[in-house]
């Protein structure tokens, strides 16, 4: 199970004031997809999404992004306010340092800065989730997962590889297929009965994810002051990020699904949360 790990509200605000991330800019031969597919992308960290950066409101962040790649590369996160500048691009060897307080709540997006190319080096991998947690609002106590919506952009060979992003392909937002957290195949989730479930969510895109748990409905949600409630479907645009909660409702299944790319279901596009055995990758008829 690719499932990005999170520290949590309480780890994070505890900490210290100023926290320090490494990121390595590295491009990959073959990451495993899953369901016998590999592809050679592009990455923060070796891996597809990148790590989760965690901070609190207040907190001074620093990441300090080494490219380790043959071409340059750089970072956005979506959750600091500075100099578009300062986002790179940075040159292969070098590293490239952005420093800055985050004072706003909520789930953000990081990603690739290299210039025009910008999209292509995004939809090559280079991409991960950061979370500011509010620091004088204490969030319920609850089961938490990272899940980044995104997809891949090429043509897979006989034996299931996909040797890198087809530019044309990006250009017309034209996947091969989506996925969540870099997996087509991601196990279920184990959760019993009456379990709340918090999910710190990204959407890379392609065009607007309409998530969606089938079987329950979103207790509450937060895409920007103030929450919202009872929702059963939530859009989010590509480049932006959501805070899901929703109970499990009875012992059972209740995947977790973009509803506008339900044709991608075949490949294993829905994330389970299962109180009982489920096969990982099993498609879901609805």
């Amino acid at each position: 199970m690719n499932m990005p790990g999170v520290a949590g509200q309480q780890k994070a605000c505890a900490g210290p004031r100023e926290k320090t991330f490494d990121l390595d800019v590295i491009e990959t031969t073959g990451v495993d997809l899953g369901m016998g597919m590999t592809f050679a992308a592009w990455t923060y960290n070796g891996r597809i999404p990148g790590p989760t950066i965690e901070a609190c409101e207040g907190d001074r962040v620093t990441i300090n992004v080494r490219n380790r790649g043959t071409t340059s590369h750089g970072l956005d996160t979506h959750a600091m306010k500075i100099d578009a500048r300062k986002y790179g691009p940075v040159a292969p060897g070098a590293t490239l340092k952005i420093e800055k307080t985050v004072d706003t709540p909520g789930v953000f997006m990081y990603h690739c800065a290299a210039g025009p190319v910008t999209d292509l080096h995004i939809k090559s991998g280079i991409h991960g989730a950061m979370i500011v947690y509010p620091r004088n609002e204490q969030l319920r106590p609850a089961r938490e997962i990272v899940v980044v919506e995104s997809a891949v952009y090429g043509t897979r060979d006989r034996n299931g590889h996909i040797p890198g992003t087809d530019p044309a392909k990006t250009a017309k937002n034209d996947q091969l297929f989506s996925m969540f957290n870099g997996r087509l195949d991601n196990a279920p989730v184990s959760v019993n009965p009456g379990d709340l479930v918090r999910m710190y969510f990204v959407n890379v895109g392609p065009g607007v994810s309409a998530a969606h748990v089938i079987g329950s409905v979103f207790d509450a949600v937060y895409a920007g002051a103030p929450w919202v409630h009872g929702v059963q479907t939530f859009a989010v645009p590509a480049g932006a990020g959501a805070m899901f909660e929703f109970y499990i409702p009875e012992a059972g299944v209740f995947p977790f699904v973009d509803h506008d790319k339900l044709a991608f279901l075949p490949f294993g596009f829905a994330l389970a949360f299962a109180s009982v055995d489920v096969a990982p990758g099993s498609a879901v008829s609805h």
